[in-house]
């Protein structure tokens, strides 16, 4: 997998290597993050290894890697960061190997020492998984749908040999919270703030049996609504911080739904935002408060990320919030005017402008739909009576 491009020529690569007998058990679990310069002449390519390979492998093994590498001494990975600086070739054979062992955990991107990033299958309806490595133990950001759940589990002694303790909602809806229970049987505690269990109060069961008709995995659990997460967290800012790290859990206010939760890594600068910021046209907005959403989006933006970890799509930066506040601010606007104009919604066409084009749906009836119903409701779309669609 692979980290954020340092700002110059070398590339910051974070490598996990995996090896196991043929009974299963794993004997070496390996994080090393290299910088490389490649060197491109005659088609060969040449990897030279700096010699900060031996600066940076003690603290990501202290991070990411297995007990086992945990031992290694430090004159044994002194002499094979200096093979590797004599042997390009080596070295090129070594990276090319653990490329192909990163396949055993698909999806995974390192943002930093720790913290990883899974991408969820669009096709399954998954969200995003972030997953935080504490001193003693491990925090999962959403639940996700429980097949999705079971996948995770089984991925993260690939990650760590600490147990998950706590698994963040970040919000109400079924891709992000269906899966509470596959988690606590496993011995997590679920976590969320207040409006998220109000949310699961006012429409469910309704909506888990909406989507047991279409997803086994949840007929599979012989559930008939979703467990609410067992844990609340009081206020708009919980915090858990041990020698490792600070993890801040953040409710700044109704954007996508009345409880969004975010999650603030403060050192890194991370942030995991659920579905209150995504990388394309992946947002529903009926449980929304529309008008107030790209506000909310201020005092993320406030916080200055370097990393922003979406509910859907592709990891990114700050543009990632900025982007999902110009398309909202934009989308209320054109359908306000043809609101006052006295056009239904189904006579509404709207243009946005292109630079929203990553946030905007192939189709757009629903999005206006629920603007229209805050603009004449005098009140936040998802406040007033609506139908999940």
């Amino acid at each position: 997998s692979t980290a954020p491009m340092m700002p110059s020529r070398w590339a910051l690569t974070s490598l996990v290597l995996h090896r196991a007998t043929l009974a299963g058990r794993v004997l070496v679990r390996a994080a090393h993050v290299v910088q490389v310069d490649a060197v491109v002449a005659a088609d060969v390519v040449l990897v030279r290894a700096e010699a900060r390979v031996v600066d940076r492998v003690e603290a990501v093994a202290a991070t990411l890697a297995g007990p086992v590498v945990r031992r290694l001494r430090v004159s044994r990975i002194r002499g094979i960061g200096a093979a590797l600086r004599r042997s390009p070739f080596l070295l090129l054979v070594m990276l090319l190997w653990a490329a192909c062992a990163l396949g055993q955990v698909p999806g995974v991107q390192a943002i930093a020492p720790g913290v990883w990033f899974l991408i969820g299958e669009p096709g399954k309806g998954y969200s995003n998984t972030t997953v935080i490595e504490m001193r003693d133990y491990l925090i999962v950001v959403d639940a996700n749908y429980p097949e999705r759940a079971q996948e995770l589990i089984a991925l993260m002694p690939g990650l760590s040999s600490k147990p998950v303790r706590y698994v963040f909602d970040t919000h109400a809806h079924g891709d992000h919270s269906y899966g509470n229970s596959v988690w606590t049987k496993a011995g997590a505690t679920t976590i969320a703030f207040p409006g998220v269990a109000a949310e699961m109060k006012r429409w469910e069961p309704a909506r888990w049996q909406t989507y047991m008709a279409k997803r086994a995995d949840l007929r599979a659990t012989g559930e008939q609504t979703v467990e609410p997460p067992r844990k609340l967290l009081p206020g708009k800012r919980f915090v858990l911080k041990d020698s490792s790290r600070e993890v801040n859990f953040l409710f700044l206010g109704w954007g996508h739904t009345p409880g969004d939760g975010y999650v603030w890594l403060p050192k890194e600068r991370v942030l995991c935002t659920g579905d209150a910021a995504v990388n394309g046209p992946r947002n529903k907005l009926a449980d929304a408060w529309i008008s107030n959403w790209p506000k909310v989006l201020d005092r993320a933006i406030a916080l200055k990320p370097a990393s922003v970890l979406p509910g859907h799509g592709a990891a990114g930066g700050i543009e990632i919030l900025t982007g999902q506040q110009r398309f909202l601010v934009d989308l209320f606007a054109a359908v306000k005017l043809e609101s006052a104009a006295g056009r239904t919604a189904e006579q509404i066409k709207i243009s946005l402008p292109e630079i929203d084009a990553n946030w905007i749906p192939r189709d757009l009836t629903l999005d206006i739909e629920a603007v229209l119903t805050e603009i004449r409701g005098h009140a936040p779309a998802g406040s007033l009576p609506h139908v999940w669609k």
